[in-house]
C-alpha cells in the first residue's frame, strides 16, 4: 500500500518537474533517459484518472494512429522467423511512452521551461563538444574530425539542427533586442557546432528546416525566400571554407556517389547507402504488403549479400538496420506498416497548434524527420526516440490546453 505522504504526492507537479529533467538530460545521458523514462511512466500509472487518459488518447488521432503502429508491430510477430530479435528491435518503443505521460500531465506554464532545459541541455553538450574539437580535453569516442559526445554523430546533427532552428524562430519573432542578440549569439555557435560534425543529414536537414521556418516566419513570401536563400548560402559558404570536416565529408560524399555510377563501389558511406535500397527494394518484392518481419528483414538484407550483390560484401560489417527508416519498415511491415507509420506525421503535419512557436516547432521538427529518415533509422536510436517522445509530447500537451479552453 501507498504511504500516506506518498498519497498527498501532487503527481501533475511532479511529472512537469521531472518532465523539466528529461528535457535537460535528454542529449546528455543514455542512463538517464531510461531513468526518468520508467519514472515518468511510474508516476503516470500512480496518478490513476485511466478513463480520462483514454478518453484523451481515444479522441487524439495521432495517438491512435501511434498505437496502431505499434500494435501492428505486435501483431507482425505472427510472421516473423526471428522472435526473439523482433522483440528486440520492438522494446526500443518503450522510449515513445513519455508521449502519453506529457500528453496528459503537461500545463501550460510548464511547456516553455521544459523547451529551455532541453536547450540548457544541448549548450552543456555543445561546450564539451567545442572542447573536444579544440584538443582541450577527451571525452568518450568524441574526437576532433566528429566531436559529437554522447550519441552517433547523424543523431547529433538532428539534435544540433534542431536547436539551431529553435534559436532561429526566436531571433525571427523576438521584439526585444537583447534577447534577440542572445539567441543570435547561442545560433552561430550551435549552427558551427553543427558543421563541425561528421553528419551531413542534420547538415541538409538544418537547411530545408531554414526555408520552411522562413515561410512560416513572414507573412512577404518572397522575402521570406530571399532571406532562407541568403542564411543557407553564408551559413553553407562558411562551413564549407572555414569547416575541414564538412568540406571533406561533401567531397567524399560527390565521390562516393560518383564511384557507385561509375565503378559500382558500394564500400563508403553515401555507397552503401545507395546498395541498401537496391537491397530493400529486392526484400520489398518478396512481400510488399504485411513485410517479411522485424529482424528477419536484415536477415535477408545479408543473405542477399551473399547470393546476390558480392559487391557489396562490404557492407555485411556496418548494418544492423537499412539505414533508412521508410525502406526499415517497409521490408518488415509492409506498405501497410508504411502507411500507418507514415499516417502518425501526416496527422501531426495537419493538426492545428495556434501557439507561434510551437505550430513552427511542429512544421520543423516534422521536416528534420522526413529527411533524417532518408540516410538513418532515427526511430530505432534511444536519444532520437526520446526527442521524438519530447517534442511530440509536447505539442499534444499544447493541442489539448487550447482544446480545453476552448
Amino acid at each position: 500500500m501507498l504511504s500516506p505522504q506518498f498519497r498527498k504526492l501532487d503527481f501533475f507537479k511532479t511529472i512537469n518537474y521531472l518532465a523539466i529533467v528529461y528535457a535537460f538530460i535528454l542529449p546528455l545521458s543514455r542512463g538517464g533517459i531510461g531513468v526518468i523514462t520508467a519514472l515518468l511512466v511510474l508516476l503516470w500509472f500512480l496518478e490513476g484518472n485511466f478513463k480520462q487518459k483514454l478518453t484523451l488518447y481515444i479522441n487524439t488521432k495521432v495517438v491512435v494512429a501511434l498505437l496502431v503502429f505499434l500494435v501492428f508491430n505486435i501483431f507482425s510477430l505472427l510472421w516473423t522467423e526471428d522472435i526473439q530479435g523482433a522483440v528486440h528491435t520492438m522494446r526500443r518503443y518503450a522510449y515513445l511512452l513519455p508521449v502519453f505521460v506529457l500528453m496528459f500531465s503537461l500545463k501550460k506554464e510548464y511547456i516553455f521551461k521544459i523547451l529551455s532545459a532541453f536547450i540548457l541541455g544541448m549548450f552543456i553538450s555543445e561546450v564539451i563538444s567545442y572542447g573536444v574539437f579544440f584538443e582541450l580535453w577527451q571525452f568518450k569516442h568524441a574526437t576532433p574530425a566528429n566531436p559529437s559526445p554522447f550519441m552517433h554523430h547523424i543523431e547529433y546533427s538532428i539534435f544540433l539542427a534542431f536547436t539551431a532552428l529553435v534559436l532561429m524562430g526566436r531571433i525571427f519573432n523576438e521584439d526585444n533586442l537583447r534577447h534577440k542578440l542572445f539567441y543570435s549569439f547561442f545560433f552561430m555557435t550551435v549552427s558551427g557546432n553543427l558543421f563541425l560534425t561528421a553528419g551531413r543529414t542534420g547538415q541538409l536537414a538544418f537547411i530545408l528546416g531554414l526555408f520552411v521556418l522562413a515561410v512560416l516566419s513572414f507573412k512577404n513570401k518572397v522575402k521570406a525566400l530571399v532571406i532562407a536563400i541568403v542564411l543557407s548560402t553564408l551559413v553553407l559558404s562558411i562551413a564549407f571554407n572555414l569547416s575541414t570536416t564538412f568540406h571533406d565529408r561533401i567531397i567524399t560524399g560527390k565521390d562516393s556517389l560518383v564511384n557507385v555510377v561509375k565503378k559500382e563501389n558500394y564500400c563508403t558511406s553515401w555507397g552503401s547507402r545507395v546498395g541498401a535500397w537496391i537491397i530493400s527494394k529486392d526484400i520489398i518484392v518478396q512481400d510488399p504488403i504485411l513485410g517479411i518481419g522485424n529482424a528477419d528483414n536484415m536477415k535477408e538484407f545479408h543473405h542477399l549479400i551473399d547470393t546476390k550483390y558480392p559487391s557489396m560484401v562490404c557492407m555485411h560489417k556496418a548494418f544492423y538496420h537499412a539505414h533508412n527508416q521508410y525502406f526499415q519498415i517497409w521490408t518488415a511491415l509492409g506498405l501497410v506498416g508504411l502507411l500507418i507509420f507514415l499516417s502518425i506525421f501526416y496527422i501531426m503535419l495537419k493538426m492545428q497548434i495556434k501557439d507561434k512557436e510551437l505550430k513552427n516547432i511542429k512544421y520543423v521538427y516534422l521536416t528534420l524527420l522526413a529527411f533524417g529518415f532518408v540516410s538513418e533509422v532515427l526511430l530505432q536510436r534511444q536519444f532520437s526516440l526520446a526527442l521524438f517522445a519530447l517534442i511530440f509530447g509536447i505539442l499534444l500537451a499544447q493541442y489539448r490546453i487550447e482544446n480545453e479552453s476552448n
